[in-house]
């Protein structure tokens, strides 16, 4: 374990996915008792729900907008952790408000509904909604700029945004320019090395994944629909590119770099990244880490690069092997 991390993973409240409504009490009451992060003052925060599910639900998003957003700007469709089972997209106020800020773009956080009180497809039709709303630019989503649309995730934020990604693409619908992952959370069968080898990982452990999925996918699990774990898809052309983010200590972690070779082997254009030594979820647990800063510069750059907003010489995949 990189000796950043090792306090922070020593002193870490304990979490659990087995009661997944106890776990989102203990963070609401954790939001409830810690100061919230002071957000930059130039971004605008708008809490939307225009967008209808295809069950007819109003699908809350946040939106972030800077002050000085321009008309053909890049919009990133951002889409919160939680194993499918917790977290809200209030609880990246701090990371949107800053994406949006720094890069000044839009950003739109969707929250999604949760398993296992609403299992597979609903938190991924609660997505598809909210992008196809904003690629539209129809109701409070005017206000974005025009330019390019991305998305993106941590964790099932990331495996949802891949799974959108796969829909659109088969929807015909190329609204999408580019895709953001950040060690997804995307493969049900619980298969790769990594989950053996980190089955007892800090932070996300192998028991974990297995409750998560379980919620999410309930009997579908023994045969997942590619939208459900997009590790399930047999065809990855087409998609837009991507940038992918791999945590080393993490159970995780080999799920992820596979996605992004079987992308890169289907002909689209992956940027890699895998990070040393760090636990799951790294960025968000410690973001003032050398890692996590480094991380999270790697992730401005790419949108940057993906959003259009200024040429950037594409960086090579990293030197994993594809045998």
């Amino acid at each position: 374990m990189d000796a950043e991390f090792e306090n922070v993973i020593a002193n870490f409240p304990p979490l659990q996915f087995d009661d997944p409504a106890a776990q989102r009490a203990s963070f609401a009451e954790m939001r409830r008792v810690v100061e919230p992060p002071r957000l930059p003052g130039s971004v605008e925060i708008l809490v939307d729900q225009s967008a209808r599910s295809a069950d007819d639900h109003r699908v809350t998003s946040r939106i972030y907008l800077p002050a000085d957003l321009s008309d053909r700007a890049p919009t990133l469709v951002w889409i919160h952790g939680g194993g499918y089972v917790v977290g809200a997209a209030e609880e990246d106020d701090s990371l949107c408000a800053r994406i949006a800020s720094d890069l000044t773009i839009g950003v739109v956080s969707v929250d999604y509904r949760l398993a296992p009180e609403y299992p597979f497809p609903f938190g991924f039709e609660d997505c598809c909604a909210v992008t196809t709303a904003v690629a539209a630019r129809t109701g409070t989503f005017s206000r974005l700029g025009d330019g390019k649309v991305l998305i993106g995730g941590a964790s099932a934020g990331a495996g949802l945004a891949a799974a959108v990604a796969l829909h659109l693409r088969d929807s015909g619908l190329a609204v999408l320019s580019g895709q953001i992952l950040l060690y997804p959370f995307i493969d049900s069968t619980l298969s790769s090395d990594s989950m053996r080898t980190y089955a007892d990982a800090a932070i996300f452990n192998a028991h974990d994944a297995d409750v998560c999925w379980q919620h999410y996918l309930g009997e579908r699990r023994s045969a997942p629909p590619a939208y459900a774990s997009p590790s399930a898809s047999t065809d990855l052309e087409g998609l837009p590119p991507a940038y992918v983010a791999a945590a080393g200590a993490d159970c995780l972690h080999d799920e992820a770099v596979d996605y992004a070779l079987r992308m890169r082997r289907a002909g689209v254009s992956v940027e890699l990244h895998s990070f040393p030594d760090v636990p799951h979820g790294f960025t968000g647990v410690a973001p003032r880490t050398s890692a996590s800063t480094r991380a999270l510069s790697d992730l401005f750059d790419g949108v940057r690069r993906l959003g259009g907003l200024r040429e950037v010489s594409p960086k090579p995949l990293i030197s994993v092997s594809e045998e």
